[in-house]
C-alpha cells in the first residue's frame, strides 16, 4: 500500500474543504465548525499516514498497526534502524506545530466533560528553536489555522519524501 499516496490525498481534500468554506459568502456557525472539524479530521489522518508510509520505506513489520511516533519508534527500533523522518516528527510533536495540531484533534474526538491529561513541558528545549506557543494558551480552531497546519505538513512530507529517496 502506498501510504504516501493517501498523506497527499488527505491534504488535497483539506484544501478542497478550505477552499470551499473560504468562497462561502455567508456560513452558520454549525456548518462553519463542520469544515473544521473536517479537516482537522483529514490532517490527523495525513499525519497517521505519513508515519507509516516511513514505517512502509524502513520495512517495518505491521506497519498497518502504527498510530502514534511512539509506536513508529519502537518498530523502527525493532529492526535496528534510526530513521531521521521519525526524530523530526518527535521534536515536531512534543515542542511544535504538530503537538498542537495532535491536541486540537484529541479535543475534538472527547467528550467536553473529559479533562485531557496535563503534559508536563520539558525545561529544556531539544531543537534549537522552540516552537511551541511560550504562553500556552489554546488557541481556537479556524480556517487560517488548519491552512497553516496544512502548509507546514505539506513542507514536512514533501522534505521527508525527499529524504527517504535518498536512503
Amino acid at each position: 500500500m502506498s501510504y504516501l499516496r493517501l498523506v497527499n490525498q488527505h491534504l488535497s481534500s483539506v484544501r478542497i474543504i478550505l477552499d470551499e468554506l473560504d468562497h462561502r459568502v455567508e456560513t452558520d456557525a454549525a456548518l462553519e465548525s463542520a469544515f473544521h472539524h473536517s479537516a482537522l479530521s483529514l490532517l490527523n489522518s495525513a499525519y497517521l499516514c505519513q508515519l507509516r508510509a516511513i514505517a512502509e520505506n524502513y520495512h517495518c513489520s505491521d506497519t498497518p498497526e502504527i498510530n502514534t511516533i511512539e509506536s513508529l519508534q519502537a518498530a523502527l527500533v525493532a529492526i535496528d534502524k534510526p530513521a531521521p523522518e521519525a526524530r523530526e516528527i518527535e521534536v515536531l510533536v512534543s515542542e511544535g506545530w504538530l503537538g498542537e495540531l495532535l491536541r486540537a484533534h484529541q479535543r475534538l474526538c472527547l467528550d467536553e466533560t473529559f479533562q485531557l491529561p496535563t503534559i508536563n513541558t520539558p525545561r529544556f528545549v531539544q531543537s534549537d528553536i522552540a516552537l511551541h506557543d511560550e504562553d500556552g494558551e489554546q488557541s481556537s480552531l479556524s480556517a487560517p489555522k488548519l491552512r497553516q497546519w496544512k502548509h507546514t505538513l505539506e513542507e514536512l512530507v514533501q522534505r521527508q519524501s525527499e529524504m527517504m529517496t535518498e536512503y
